[in-house]
């Protein structure tokens, strides 16, 4: 296998599965990555996480790997390839084809394992492009509590995904309930961490957690119980 030249896109991303011959929202097409695959049973999307998408599932917290092309329609084995090296660390990956070549999703926690394990096999990885941050301003609290109002089933994703319903039910203060959402800030997406910083974040999850994890009682937001 030749060796390849990759770049890592600006991310996440999330993986969204919807209904056949659902509308597309506003905003994909004009991404910068996003896929579109469909069937007669599902349409699945992989999309950038900032953009706010009603899907039946969807799995949040991927990076992206560009296989920089364009790439020969006779090229044998190379997808192949690049999955066995990624197997081979125990790394699962996404795999997504476009007409002039593949890009590779990961889950963000084994982005640092898949770049050594690509260059390792004689491969180039080329920085992500990073975000100006002086180019934005951050929201006032309004704006913030809108904008985090359309992230809501990303943020039930990570509560559940990356804390749990059993742990979230063990927290019975609401500092401990503000530690544990305060380690979701960096799942996420970047356009959003630029304008929201993080104790505003904890801050609306804490406020509005009996909305987006309504099936779940967590003891640090019950009524405490008034003694006899």
């Amino acid at each position: 296998m030749k060796p390849l030249k990759f770049s890592i896109l600006e991310g996440p991303f999330t993986i969204h599965r919807i209904k056949p011959g659902a509308v597309l929202p506003k905003g994909l097409t004009s991404s910068p990555f996003y896929s579109i695959s469909g069937s007669a049973e599902e349409l699945s999307i992989v999309a950038p996480e900032r953009i706010a998408i009603e899907s039946e599932q969807s799995e949040p917290g991927w990076s992206a790997l560009k296989v920089l092309g364009p790439l020969p329609f006779d090229e044998v084995g190379l997808l192949a390839g690049i999955s066995t090296i990624l197997a081979t660390a125990d790394i699962p990956i996404f795999a997504v084809s476009t007409f002039e070549t593949d890009y590779i999703l990961i889950k963000r926690e084994h982005l640092k394992a898949a770049k050594t394990a690509l260059t390792a096999a004689g491969h180039k990885i080329a920085r992500p492009q990073k975000v100006d941050e002086k180019a934005t301003t951050p929201l006032n609290a309004a704006s913030y509590a809108l904008l985090l109002e359309k992230q809501i089933p990303l943020i039930k994703n990570l509560l559940i995904e990356k804390i749990g319903p059993a742990a979230l039910a063990t927290l019975r203060s609401e500092a401990a309930l503000a530690a544990a959402v305060g380690g979701l800030y960096e799942f996420l997406p970047t356009a959003i961490r630029l304008v929201i910083n993080r104790d505003a974040f904890v801050n609306y999850c804490v406020r509005n957690l009996d909305r987006i994890l309504p099936e779940i009682p967590i003891p640090a937001k019950q009524p405490a119980r008034k003694s006899r």
